[in-house]
C-alpha cells in the first residue's frame, strides 16, 4: 500500500463546494444524519445558482 499521508491530488471546484456545504450542514445540524440524495440535490441547486 502507498503512503497514507500523501496528498490525494487536486480537488475539483465542485468537490470543494460540496465539502463546504457538508461542513455548513454539520455546524447547523450537529448529530443529525444526512439524506444523501436530498443533500446532493440541494448542493447541486446552489452550485447552479453560484456558477452562472
Amino acid at each position: 500500500m502507498g503512503d497514507l499521508n500523501k496528498p490525494k491530488g487536486k480537488m475539483s471546484s465542485y468537490a470543494f463546494f460540496v465539502a463546504t456545504c457538508r461542513e455548513e450542514h454539520k455546524k447547523k445540524h450537529p448529530g443529525t444524519s444526512v439524506n444523501f440524495s436530498e443533500f446532493s440535490k440541494k448542493c447541486s441547486e446552489r452550485w447552479k445558482v453560484w456558477n452562472t
